[in-house]
């Protein structure tokens, strides 16, 4: 059995998991994976989020981990999941909005029934991914996105708008190493640059995935605004947020 993790350096997650396997013993059972040093290996492989696990090829976990599952697994336990059809359509919305990449893709475009064709991806956060029904489970999610898609956008359209402005703010921080006055955001950082990163950062790498829309197309550029008036509206929250997060990551890596 092989299993890979893909990681970067920057995920919480990501060391939190192999802090788990190492004080666990597991973790010689993994193959490493550093997205940021094997960028086209990680596309290649359809990784969407981190950390992601792979067992022998298969994406079982992407984001978000269930810890009891994968020590299973790496014990050669043969380990299965009953998911509850009720709960698919919750499971695949917060695994969308725990990806930075998903939710920008999804935001920016407007289609949720296009991405949910990313199967491998929706069965690894939807927890299908080892369940014996697993194909009928996918189908009964397509159909159910195709049906309620929008009414699904809506209803996650704060937290998708909150994940894409609190990236936004902890490339900032990555790229100033402080907090930013948020007058010198707005003019270094107009609507029209903000909007051209969320179009290139949404699950593009080179020209693939990029999907840029011209300014003048006012559905588009009326739902990027309103992330950007989020930015604003919660400029001090978001970086009250993400400077906790870094100093809690720093602690993990030092």
């Amino acid at each position: 059995m092989k299993v890979e993790v893909f990681t970067h350096r920057n995920c919480t997650e990501c060391h939190i998991l192999l802090d788990y396997l190492k004080e666990k013993g597991l973790i010689d059972k993994v193959d490493v994976i550093d997205t940021e040093k094997y960028p086209f290996l990680a596309f290649e492989r359809g990784v969407i989020s981190t950390p992601s696990v792979f067992v022998d090829g298969n994406l079982i976990f992407a984001g978000k981990v269930d810890f009891d599952e994968l020590e299973d697994i790496l014990k050669g336990n043969n380990v299965t999941s009953s998911v509850q059809e009720s709960q698919l359509l919750e499971k695949l919305m917060e695994g969308i909005v725990d990806s930075f990449a998903a939710t920008a893709w999804i935001y920016v475009n407007g289609n949720l029934s296009l991405f949910v064709e990313q199967k491998d991806f929706v069965m690894a956060v939807t927890g299908i991914a080892i369940d014996d029904r697993r194909e009928q489970l996918y189908l009964r999610i397509v159909e159910d996105v195709k049906e309620n898609g929008d009414v699904l956008l809506e209803k996650w359209k704060e937290k998708m708008v909150r994940n894409i402005t609190s990236n936004f703010v902890r490339e900032l921080y990555w790229l100033y190493g402080r907090k930013l006055e948020k007058e010198d955001v707005a003019r270094v950082y107009p609507l029209e640059v903000f909007s051209h990163w969320l179009m290139i950062r949404g699950g593009a790498v080179g020209r693939v995935g990029l999907r840029i829309y011209p300014l003048s197309d006012k559905k588009v550029i009326s739902r990027i605004s309103e992330a950007y008036l989020y930015l604003f509206n919660n400029y001090d929250s978001l970086w009250e947020k993400v400077i906790n997060e870094q100093s809690k990551l720093e602690n993990l890596t030092s």
